[in-house]
């Protein structure tokens, strides 16, 4: 896999704007990713089992890399990861991306499965950085998967 490759990337957050910042943030890249979100780890759920709204996989394809806050109103990150966690159908890796988690938190959440943590920029030119960092990570994965083929 290489830089010209694409990206599919699943955003679970509940904030709209951190969402519309990522977004924003993908646009000024130049990198080719292909951003969905949704606003729960509920959701994110039916998103990849494709349930409801999200059966097109044409329109909602399964993600290379999935991007996770973990504190949500409704179903938040802890509660995504251990359903994950029983569900061997899903081995993509999951990022932590978080403004206000407590370190126990991030130290649960990685020792559920998730690959890391990265802490949401206070300035957009952050955001930027993130923007690049998710994009070798999913790079890491799509080649990874391609050498397990």
């Amino acid at each position: 896999m290489d830089a010209h490759s694409r990206l599919n990337l699943l955003l679970v957050d509940d904030d709209h704007n951190d969402a519309a910042l990522f977004g924003i943030a993908i646009d000024k890249s130049d990198r080719n990713i292909w951003l969905q979100t949704v606003t729960d780890g509920g959701v994110a759920m039916d998103y990849l089992e494709g349930r409801g709204d999200y059966a097109d996989r044409s329109l909602h394809p399964l993600p290379d890399l999935v991007v996770l806050d973990l504190d949500m109103r409704l179903t938040g990150g802890l509660e995504f990861l251990e359903w994950r966690r029983s569900s061997r159908a899903f081995a993509f890796p999951v990022v932590i991306f978080s403004g206000f988690a407590y370190k126990g938190a991030i130290d649960t959440a990685l020792a559920m499965g998730a690959k890391t943590f990265i802490q949401k920029p206070a300035e957009f030119e952050g955001w930027l950085t993130i923007v690049n960092q998710i994009w070798q990570l999913g790079l890491e994965n799509l080649r990874d998967a391609h050498v397990a083929i």
